[in-house]
């Protein structure tokens, strides 16, 4: 009876050691995964496609116009290639300030957001068109080694 006790004790310990030792500092996390929102908008404002892959992993998923789409990293790129091509926006800004949240063990997370887009870009006919909407989705995050990296995105549109 005394080893089992003992046994116990000594795996809380370790529990609650290991537990310590994993902390994390979830509004940190935040400010993090807001930072990367905000290089988003400022790379849909300098046509940086780079910039916007940076954080999207091997495969992604997409959730819009009812359909839920996988896209590998490479269909991303040309996806963001082909849409910034020959665009210039007026505007893209936050209409209201972008909610983040973080798993407790810093692992997950997502960021809400809602913005105003302006944007010049080709009609097709060789003239431009200016376009303006609203969007508003969620970006959701993985961080497996080390790094937030998107993993999904559902996005509306008022058009």
């Amino acid at each position: 009876m005394k080893r089992i006790t003992v046994l116990i004790l000594l795996i809380c310990v370790v529990s609650i050691v290991a537990g310590c030792g994993n902390t994390v500092d979830v509004e940190a996390e935040k400010i993090a995964l807001l930072r990367i929102h905000l290089i988003d908008i400022h790379a849909h404002l300098e046509n940086d496609v780079p910039a916007l892959i940076e954080t999207v992993p091997g495969e992604f998923i997409y959730v819009g116009d009812g359909k839920i789409e996988r896209k590998s990293r490479d269909e991303i790129r040309d996806f963001f290639t082909g849409y910034l091509d020959g665009a210039e926006y007026e505007k893209y800004e936050d209409l209201q300030v972008p909610h983040a949240e973080v798993s407790a063990d810093g692992t997950m997370g997502w960021v809400i957001s809602q913005q105003a887009v302006t944007r010049t870009e080709p009609d097709g006919a060789g003239g431009t068109r200016t376009r303006s909407f609203t969007y508003a989705g969620i970006m959701t995050y993985e961080k497996p080694n080390g790094k937030w990296m998107k993993v999904a995105n559902v996005s509306t549109f008022d058009r």
